[in-house]
């Protein structure tokens, strides 16, 4: 009849196909939190906030509407930069507060933003910095925020800013 090799050779066989479609099995459950993750980068929101890119513009438009800056220290690698961006700036409380702010998004990986990111002690992204007006640095975050605490943060600021006119009237240095 059958000889033992022939048994070993079926019994690999099948362990081929039986361990081959379990292998694949495996593979399409690993693989499907992966396309679904996929799917949701492609209707991920991007924020609404207009972030402007040039730091001395951004100072020179602040000044002139009287609003104080907010710089995101950023950087595009900085899976909580990115985070931040989808989902915090995108929050609607956070984009109604931005209004009354100049927002200036600073990538850290550019080497034209070297000196600003010296200047204002930023090692990490994500940073938030806020200043008045006129350039005054006011508070610093340096770590991802929820939108409840960027909104306190922002509240924060702009209680700052308010505070700064109505004592100091607001004549401070401006960094650059």
């Amino acid at each position: 009849m059958f000889r033992k090799s022939t048994y070993c050779a079926l019994g690999f066989a099948a362990f081929l196909v039986f361990g081959g479609a379990s292998l694949w099995e495996n593979a399409r459950i690993a693989i499907e939190p992966l396309r679904a993750e996929g799917e949701a980068e492609k209707t991920r929101q991007i924020s609404p906030i207009c972030f402007l890119n040039d730091y001395d513009e951004a100072l020179r438009i602040a000044a002139q509407e009287n609003k104080p800056a907010l710089l995101f220290f950023m950087s595009r690698d900085c899976k909580f930069s990115q985070k931040m961006l989808d989902v915090a700036f995108a929050d609607p409380s956070v984009e109604e507060l931005a209004q009354q702010f100049v927002c200036v998004e600073v990538d850290m990986d550019d080497p034209a933003n070297e000196r600003l990111c010296e200047n204002f002690e930023v090692v990490a992204s994500p940073t938030v910095q806020f200043l008045s007006s006129y350039g005054v640095p006011l508070r610093k975050i340096a770590s991802v925020q929820t939108s409840e605490t960027l909104v306190a943060q922002m509240q924060a600021a702009l209680a700052s800013v308010a505070w700064r006119a109505a004592h100091l009237g607001e004549n401070g240095k401006i960094m650059r």
